[in-house]
């Protein structure tokens, strides 16, 4: 059983800090782990120097020739869709943006051709992005939203069968075309992939891809893998401390995973911001969800000075509506509903 890690990087970017950090908390949880590397021969050759101590805790490096003429995000996906056909034997792949928490053994007693969770722990009809995904499918002609599931391919179990092969085949041929509409990403070809071999697939529980974005809690206990990026993550904050760009830059510049970074893989579970809030609740979370909510959120990253104006603005205004609330209140029921 091997676990692999698809890589392309250039030194200016985080993806090989990601991966290293990633791969030392298997090798840390399983020491005898048989870890692979798939990158591109372009990034081999970065891979030196301080980008060269992964070598202490892989197993084997497959380097190959992408096609010319692609972008660095395009060779990852087109590495990704791919991948089947250039490693031998049976596989659990996992994003570099991950951190393992468990020992991932037991994979193999599940007798299974190819696995994957769901995204954002939510089928289709209850996720944030149900419109985009829709849409997306009928962009490209596609029926995978039609299952009403969204997977997300940051875990993959993936065995060496002809039905595995099949899906990845048809994964890369449907991935050639929507990039050739001029969309990069590879979860909307993987998921039509799957709905066209649901025969051949296995849905795994959030515990192999505890995604620390959205609904992740009642896996957080049992999670084997913590996913912690994600593209929602633009509007938001990570609460988890091992996704933290000043540890990345700490492996870039020496080379190693700093003392307090080390620490926190010992433990991952208990790797989050003191300062945390959970939000419950549909009325609550359409609010999160909403465009109104996000440009509020921009708002106050970008334009800071403006946020505040308008946020004083709020407060007179929720005083002022408080106020009336309460002395209506008084007149019905002493005022003990919005006395605080």
């Amino acid at each position: 059983m091997q676990y692999l890690y698809v890589l392309t990087s250039i030194p200016n970017d985080y993806f090989y800090e990601q991966f290293f950090l990633s791969a030392s908390s298997l090798k840390l949880v399983m020491p005898t782990a048989d870890i692979v590397l798939l990158c591109d021969t372009i990034t081999k050759e970065t891979l030196t120097g301080n980008r060269g101590e992964y070598e202490k805790i892989v197993s084997k490096t497959i380097a190959v020739d992408a096609p010319s003429g692609m972008l660095q995000i395009e060779t990852s996906r087109w590495l990704r869709t791919s991948m089947r056909r250039l490693v031998q034997g049976d596989f659990l792949f996992l994003d570099g943006d991950t951190i393992v928490t468990k020992d991932l053994s037991s994979i193999t007693k599940m007798n299974i051709n190819f696995g994957a969770c769901l995204d954002s722990h939510t089928p289709i009809d209850r996720h944030a992005n149900r419109d985009r995904f829709i849409a997306s499918d009928k962009k490209f002609g596609f029926t995978s939203h039609l299952s009403n599931r969204q997977y997300n391919g940051g875990v993959l179990f993936c065995a060496d069968t002809s039905e595995t092969h099949k899906i990845f085949d048809r994964w890369h041929e449907l991935w050639l075309f929507t990039r050739s509409k001029k969309t990069i990403r590879d979860q909307p070809s993987l998921n039509m992939a799957i709905y066209e071999n649901l025969s051949c697939f296995t849905e795994l529980d959030g515990t192999w891809n505890c995604q620390l974005v959205i609904n992740y809690l009642p896996y957080l206990a049992n999670a084997k893998i913590f996913h912690y990026f994600a593209t929602n993550l633009a509007m938001n904050t990570s609460p988890f401390l091992l996704a933290s760009g000043e540890i990345f830059n700490q492996i870039k510049n020496t080379g190693v995973i700093p003392d307090e970074a080390m620490q926190l893989l010992k433990c991952p579970q208990a790797a989050f911001e003191n300062e945390t809030r959970v939000l419950t609740g549909k009325d609550m979370l359409y609010i999160i969800d909403s465009d109104y909510f996000k440009s509020i959120f921009l708002l106050r990253k970008k334009i800071p000075w403006l946020f505040n104006f308008i946020n004083n603005l709020s407060s007179i205004g929720k005083k002022i509506t408080k106020s009336h609330m309460v002395r209506k209140s008084r007149k019905m029921d002493g005022g003990v509903s919005h006395y605080n």
